[in-house]
């Protein structure tokens, strides 16, 4: 099997960061990726001037898992707008915590245990800070420190 295969291939998982969530169905191909993002805040005292660099991102695959989380970091996404909707807020920090060639998802509760996936598919799973790694914690309490804040975790799904 070539490298590029085995890169492309559902069970491929880059660092040592998420702990991926493999006891989970298996929902399809489709990739995973999991961002900390630190947004700039209105009343930031750490910006008193020009921080000489502007730090967007731009989503290029959907976002997955509740809302609340990232929306400080893309407040407009669901603007019409494409070239506003997919671009970020201000960010102090963003950082690619790991990214898998899986998806996995969560079955609905009330589903009966032996229903297919895709009768009860209820979310893909997203990642909360309970899924990063003790070395995942360390690299993300050092980067918050030097913020003050605790990152937004940003999953996106391959769509």
């Amino acid at each position: 099997m070539s490298n590029h295969w085995r890169r492309m291939d559902a069970t491929a998982m880059t660092g040592s960061l998420i702990r991926w969530p493999t006891h989970l169905d298996s929902y399809g191909g489709c990739g995973t990726s999991v961002y900390a993002l630190w947004p700039e805040h209105e009343d930031e005292p750490m910006i008193v001037c020009s921080a000489g660099l502007d730090v967007h991102a731009v989503a290029t695959e959907e976002p997955v898992g509740p809302r609340g989380p990232w929306r400080h970091a893309f407040p407009d996404l669901d603007d019409q707008d494409i070239e506003v909707a997919q671009r970020s807020a201000c960010l102090l920090g963003v950082l690619l915590l790991g990214t898998t060639g899986a998806s996995w998802a969560l079955r609905d509760p009330k589903a009966p245990a032996d229903a297919s996936m895709h009768d009860a598919f209820a979310s893909f799973w997203s990642a909360a800070e309970a899924d990063l790694t003790d070395v995942g914690l360390q690299v993300i309490d050092a980067i918050s420190a030097s913020y003050g804040r605790r990152p937004v975790l940003l999953t996106v799904q391959d769509t």
